[in-house]
Parts: structure tokens; sequence; C-alpha cells
């Protein structure tokens, strides 16, 4: 049985849609965000920082959310949702994946997190001040590139739009998408239609 670290509203979020999208059979083992459950010699043993996601797929331990995505993918066999990678299709699926943690993600999530719900004594206000700076272009580039196409690749739905979501969710949260931004605003609701993400919103 394949086993999900997950902490509500975290990264580990993209694993559970993947997998709904996938309609894999999972467990999730739930970790508190900004806790000491998330520093015990047992999930250090899973994840060496004490951070979500990582998976155990019937004793294979595996940590970072690129790596699981090639791995659940690989293993289920769905070349939909990550093309091959000496494809044109699977080099942009796999730029797009990349871009959607570093730096969408990162720079997003700093600034939502050290603004907000961090403990007072780990923020680091300097990270908020730079990723205000650094949000617009970095939504910009999406904006761009989605042009008139539904999902990122195109006409067809892939883990780069999850990938993507997660950052640009944060993103509207901050108030980086919207109205300047239809294309990426749109884009969002679409994927939030998709049962997949709802069930792994909701969870």
């Amino acid at each position: 049985m394949l086993t999900i670290y997950h902490s509500k509203q975290s990264r580990s979020m993209r694993v559970v849609w993947l997998c709904e999208e996938l309609r894999l059979d999972y467990t999730l083992s739930h970790l508190a965000m900004f806790t000491p459950e998330m520093k015990t010699k047992d999930y250090l043993q899973i994840h060496p920082l004490g951070k979500v996601p990582a998976i155990d797929d019937d004793g294979f331990i595996l940590w970072e959310t690129h790596a699981i995505f090639e791995y659940l993918v690989g293993k289920h066999g769905d070349s939909e949702l990550i093309p091959p990678r000496e494809t044109k299709q699977g080099a942009r699926a796999s730029q797009w994946m990349a871009y959607g943690e570093n730096p969408l993600t990162i720079i997003m999530g700093e600034v939502a997190a050290h603004g907000g719900p961090m403990p007072e004594e780990m923020r680091i206000p300097a990270l908020v001040d730079r990723g205000k700076e650094i949000a617009p272009a970095l939504v910009s580039v999406v904006e761009r590139a989605l042009g008139d196409e539904p999902y990122i690749l195109g006409s067809q739905f892939s883990a780069a739009d999850i990938m993507l979501a997660f950052g640009l969710n944060i993103g509207r949260y901050l108030g980086f998408v919207g109205p300047d931004t239809p294309r990426c605003d749109a884009y969002l609701d679409r994927l939030a239609a998709r049962p997949a993400f709802q069930k792994a919103a909701s969870v």
C-alpha cells in the first residue's frame, strides 16, 4: 500500500491530487505543519528534513515532489500526465514542473509563510519583501505561456499543471493572480473544477 505523508494546505496536496488523477489506492499519514511531530526521530527516518511530502510505497521511501511525480507516473504508465522526456512535450513538462516548484512555489510560499502562519521566531521579513518584488514577474511568465490554451502543455492536462497550480493558488491568495492576470485566473478555475483537485484540497 502507498502511504503519503501529508499536511493540509501544503505541497503534499499535489501528491494526493496526482494519485487521485491516477486513481491509485493510498493512505494518508497526517502531520501538522510547524510542529514537533515533523521532527520526531521516526519521521526523520522518512524525510531527513522533517518536511512533506514523502511517500512509502511498500517500504520504498521517496521524498521531493518532482521525484515522487516521476516515480508514480512512470510506475503506473500514464504517458499523458508526463510525456516521455525525449519528446518536446516531455521536455516542456519537465521544465514547467521544475518552474512550478522553483521559483514559483518557493517564492510564493515564502511570502505566505513568513508573512503569516509561521511561528514568529522563525519568520524572516526580508523574504517577504523580496518575494513581493519577484512574484508578479513569476506569474506573468505563466500568463504569457498559457496563451489561448486550457493547460500549460496545450490541450492536454498534465502533471505540470498540478505543479504550477499550487504556487499559483498561493499567488491568488496573496493577490498576485486576479483580474490583471485573466489567463492564470481562468486556468486555476479550470483546474479547481477537476474532481481529483477537489478531493486533494479536502483532505
